[in-house]
């Protein structure tokens, strides 16, 4: 594993414990099983990863570290404000997205391939 997909994997790492620990703070976890939640955040994941797969040009924009900072802080965000407008399915809609992001990261580990990004 490269220290660009390192990084990537920890900075979702931390992305998903902050989602959670407002989830669990405003004692919502509850919705992490709704299925609106779990259905967007895993369409909304494998749109983006499609988009990776698609175009070299985004693949490459990953590798900048300014770049993945900024989408973590820009994830957390739009976490944030979803909360305050809609509620906490936003939160879990994302946590799912995050969980799905994961899941392809471990096939694709275990499969010896590497990342689009790389």
């Amino acid at each position: 594993m490269t220290a660009t997909v390192r990084r990537d994997a920890l900075l979702a790492a931390l992305a998903s414990a902050g989602l959670l620990a407002l989830l669990i703070a405003e004692r919502a976890l509850d919705t992490l099983t709704a299925p609106a939640a779990i259905a967007s955040g895993v369409a909304v994941a494998l749109l983006v990863e499609v988009a990776f797969l698609r175009s070299s040009t985004v693949a490459r924009l990953w590798t900048r570290p300014a770049v993945q900072l900024g989408s973590t802080a820009g994830l957390l965000a739009v976490g944030l404000a979803g909360y305050a407008l809609a509620g906490p399915l936003v939160v879990a809609a994302l946590s799912w997205g995050l969980v799905t992001y994961f899941a392809l990261l471990c096939v694709l580990l275990a499969s010896g391939r590497r990342p689009a990004s790389e």
